[in-house]
């Protein structure tokens, strides 16, 4: 077993807010990401699908419809799918993207420090 604080993680400011790469390999990766007040993400499309656990606050997901989700909810996101996101208040969510593109979280990590440099 292995256990991962993600306050020891390296975190990346990032369009669509703080990233922190928990864990990756080819089948799966798993992301904390920080989305503060007033954030806004145009809608845009992943190729595998994702899911989204929202452990704080509330954001409002949109592409063909839109629907607020609040802590606690779960959205599947199904790969290819159209989706934008607004919060009004800071919210905390977890991503598992499936499959991963990356084989590890370091090849994620140098992929987010090569699209971010210096944030």
């Amino acid at each position: 077993m292995k256990v991962y604080r993600i306050e020891e993680l390296e975190s990346f400011q990032t369009p669509e807010g703080v990233m922190t790469p928990v864990f990756a390999y080819d089948k799966a990766a798993v992301t904390n990401l920080e989305i503060p007040a007033g954030l806004q993400v145009k809608p845009h499309s992943h190729p595998g699908d994702g899911i989204l656990i929202l452990k704080k606050g509330s954001v409002k997901l949109f592409g063909e419809s839109a629907v607020v989700i609040k802590a606690g909810d779960l959205a599947f996101i199904p790969g290819g799918t159209e989706v934008g996101l607004e919060s009004n208040e800071d919210s905390e969510a977890v991503i598992l993207s499936v499959p991963s593109r990356y084989n590890s979280v370091e090849e994620f990590r140098e992929r987010l420090r090569s699209l971010f440099p210096g944030r």
